[in-house]
């Protein structure tokens, strides 16, 4: 399932925003829109968070509760089901398995990671740190074990091997800046 844990990141946003409070649909959506960390990194229409809420309650991870008001239409309040906290945890405390996945999965893990406070967002760097290096060490075998590479295949792992050199540097950086503050 870990796999899927970088598949499945706008349905874990979807559930750490309910930690704490059960919220209906479009409450949800609004909180997602405006708060400005998530916001750079997702843009997600209403009708998908309606749709992924359903989902998320039928998987176990959400349960609802239809509430009446006088004033306004009953509203569909969600919260967070003991197993939707388990998977939610799991979920935080993984590594992202690919550098694509860096700026959008890594990113919101970080963003809960922090609101859970430094000890949690330090560890979840560190296992990222501990993977991102493991890339490395993967491309700069993968290139020395080349005989003779062509100029295009020497590139492409130079390329790669830079961009995982940066997500280490970016890594160690966030480190010492949350580990400062």
């Amino acid at each position: 399932m870990e796999k899927n844990f970088d598949r499945l990141t706008l349905e874990f946003i979807l559930v750490g925003l309910l930690q704490g409070k059960p919220l209906h649909g479009y409450a949800l959506f609004e909180k997602l829109q405006e708060t400005r960390e998530l916001a750079l990194i997702w843009h997600v229409k209403r009708s998908k968070v309606y749709y992924l809420l359903e989902k998320l309650e039928s998987q176990g991870l959400l349960e609802s509760e239809i509430i009446s008001h006088p004033s306004y239409p009953d509203r569909k309040t969600y919260s967070i089901t003991r197993e939707g906290q388990v998977q939610f945890s799991r979920w935080l405390a993984a590594p992202v398995r690919s550098g694509r996945n860096m700026r959008v999965v890594f990113l919101s893990r970080l963003f809960f990671a922090l609101w859970e406070g430094k000890s949690t967002a330090d560890k979840l760097i560190e296992e990222q740190l501990r993977e991102t290096r493991g890339w490395l060490d993967s491309l700069q075998g993968q290139l020395a074990d080349l005989d003779d590479p062509d100029f295009i295949t020497e590139q492409v792992f130079t390329f790669r091997i830079g961009q995982v050199q940066a997500m280490i540097t970016w890594l160690e950086n966030c480190q010492r800046k949350i580990v400062d503050d």
